[in-house]
């Protein structure tokens, strides 16, 4: 009986040893397992290609093939911005408003471009009452934004070049004041500006509640309409040292995109629902209905490139700055990735888009 008694707990340690060093290789394997850190915004519906990317598991999909995993931080208005997120090395790729980090990646930011995502998510409008009817109108204005960086204010200074009114510094002839979104719609209703730049939904939200008259959209706009103004990212430490892992998240993104082309209604639904984007759902199907989200590289990547020699020109990117080795560092073309993807929505499928639409 002691014998058995012995055996069975000699047994029952070695078991445990066992299960104890299983357990160690299975930790250690999970810490050796590459993690990509992807950001994601709430609030903002031009954010459906990383909400749609996470929720319905195209990044997990993407890095899975590879052994690897995703982990998603957060970029909170008011807290830490991107490009101090990306700068402390708690992001390693995402998504955001590409021309808010020109100044950014011209003085160090370490990030590159992979491909555009979405065209048009942003409005200019004057009170429903202005003498103001168009761009060429601003001179001498004040313009309410939602950071002196946005992309809202460098389109716009690209779009004020064009129809003559100064932008440089030796001749400035509007002015640009930063609110926070949600102030926008107040703060020109009130009078303290004359006019503002602002993102969907906040921006036709304003215009529905306020009778605000557009006099700019992005997304009609003959010069930004075939511009992306949402790209994706990857950081160069991430394109260093995995680089399967930037091209892994910039197909889950080009997919994603495709899809909430093809399914707006769904992807509104799926963003109400994981508290990712409040509002009512027709209304946000609505947007994300009238807004271009077929993803292209080399759109994107001419995009960049016009917009950084316009804004050269403007004194906004520095006059000594080479802009082909700019875009050359800025704008990059990764293997096994292509120039976008469609979704056909009967048979639940992809295709890819090869080859250049520029």
């Amino acid at each position: 009986m002691k014998k058995s008694l012995l055996i069975a707990g000699a047994a029952l340690a070695i078991a445990s040893l066992s299960f104890t060093a299983c357990n160690k290789k299975a930790a250690k394997a999970s810490e050796s397992q590459k993690v990509v850190r992807i950001n994601f915004q709430t609030g903002s519906l031009c954010g459906a290609p990383v909400h749609i990317a996470w929720k319905m598991g195209f990044f997990d999909e993407e890095l899975a093939k590879i052994g690897q995993k995703a982990e998603f931080v957060q970029v909170v208005e008011g807290g830490a911005t991107l490009a101090e997120l990306i700068g402390s090395g708690k992001v390693d790729a995402g998504y955001g408003l590409y021309a808010t980090q020109l100044q950014a990646m011209e003085n160090g930011l370490p990030i590159s471009y992979t491909s555009g995502i979405h065209i048009g998510c942003t409005k200019y409008y004057v009170r429903g009452d202005s003498p103001i009817n168009s761009v060429a109108d601003l001179r001498g204005k004040k313009i309410g934004v939602p950071g002196l960086a946005d992309s809202s204010v460098m389109n716009l200074k690209r779009k004020l070049m064009d129809v003559g009114i100064g932008v440089t510094a030796d001749n400035n002839e509007v002015e640009f004041v930063a609110y926070s979104s949600a102030d926008l719609a107040i703060a020109l209703n009130n009078g303290a500006v004359d006019a503002i730049g602002a993102h969907d939904p906040i921006a036709t939200k304003g215009e529905l509640a306020y009778g605000f008259k557009k006099i700019l959209d992005t997304g009609t706009d003959e010069k930004f309409v075939k511009e992306y103004c949402c790209q994706q990212f990857v950081t160069h430490k991430l394109l260093k040292e995995n680089p399967e892992g930037a091209a892994a998240v910039t197909r889950a993104l080009q997919k994603a995109s495709a899809f909430v082309e093809a399914e707006p209604r769904q992807t509104a639904q799926i963003q109400i629902e994981n508290n990712l984007v409040a509002g009512d759902l027709d209304f946000n199907a609505k947007l994300l209905d009238e807004l271009n989200f077929i993803p292209s590289h080399s759109l994107g990547k001419k995009t960049f490139s016009d917009a950084a020699r316009q804004l050269q020109t403007a004194g906004i990117l520095k006059s000594s700055t080479d802009i082909d080795k700019f875009v050359e560092r800025g704008y990059i073309d990764l293997p096994d990735v292509p120039d976008g993807y469609t979704y056909d929505s009967a048979t639940k499928t992809y295709s890819e888009i090869r080859g250049s639409r520029v």
